[in-house]
């Protein structure tokens, strides 16, 4: 009695949320094909980290070690930055864009009265934002180790911790910006600045060991910066983990609670 009681009323307080399984794998399904069709999106969010480990790999001197980067190799270095580079452009820009474009259009509103939940949309683009940057981010590291023989990590578990966190915290960034953002417009505008100060603090444009101290120190608190620091090893791993975990539970209650379907 108990448990019907309480289905009953979740129903009525979060109609939203319901949806069988097999309706959200099909609506997983039908988001990784409309995904696909986006050249933008696989262009910048799988090709590009793809062409670009595979051109450094290509550059015999990206190759050598260099006293400017405490010996490792230029290629050591981009591997991890790189890497995420699929979850930073998909999280920050794909996600809250399409999510604000469907909201321009008053494609929220309909399906709050359809079989299709908007949270169960929310949740399916997730899902397949996440899986498509694993998938490149795997290939990067293994083009990169295996293929052009970058170092591998030294410490797996943390780099592993700062790719899932990393990941995370990024998606929950992109979710407040969706949650914000009246039209694509307006989520471009705050997406594309939000992405590209987390390139710089990554290290994309100049590597984070050029950088000066107070910029390097500033990166350990940036997404990203946070990441490639703990995957490369260097800085205060605990710090970066505990950084990306609260960009992560910040940024999601945040754009839970301002959240609007219309």
């Amino acid at each position: 009695m108990g448990t019907a009681t309480f289905s009953s009323r979740s129903s009525r307080l979060l109609p939203e949320f319901r949806m069988t399984g097999n309706g959200f794998r099909t609506l997983v399904r039908t988001q990784a094909r409309l995904l696909w069709r986006e050249p933008a999106v696989v262009l910048s969010g799988v090709v590009l980290p793809i062409a670009l480990i595979t051109v450094f790999g290509l550059i015999p001197a990206f190759g050598k070690p260099s006293a400017s980067l405490g010996g490792r190799t230029t290629l050591d270095v981009y591997v991890p930055t790189f890497a995420m580079l699929s979850s930073v452009l998909t999280a920050l820009t794909a996600l809250p864009v399409s999510f604000a474009d469907l909201r321009e259009r008053g494609v929220l509103r309909r399906l709050a009265v359809s079989p299709v939940p908007a949270a169960g949309l929310l949740a399916a683009q997730v899902a397949v934002i996440a899986t498509t940057a694993a998938a490149t981010a795997a290939s990067v590291v293994l083009i990169g180790v295996v293929g052009f023989g970058a170092a591998f990590p030294a410490h797996p578990v943390l780099m592993l911790a700062s790719y899932i966190l990393g990941t995370t915290a990024l998606l929950a960034i992109g979710l407040l910006i969706a949650a914000l953002a009246p039209s694509a417009g307006v989520a471009t505008g705050f997406g594309v600045p939000t992405m590209i100060l987390n390139f710089f603090f990554a290290g994309v444009y100049v590597p984070l060991q050029q950088l000066p101290q107070f910029l390097r120190t500033v990166s350990g608190f940036v997404p990203y910066g946070a990441i490639v620091d703990t995957w490369s090893g260097t800085g205060a791993a605990w710090q970066h983990l505990l950084v990306l975990a609260g960009y992560t539970v910040v940024g999601a209650l945040a754009a839970a609670r301002v959240f609007k379907w219309e």
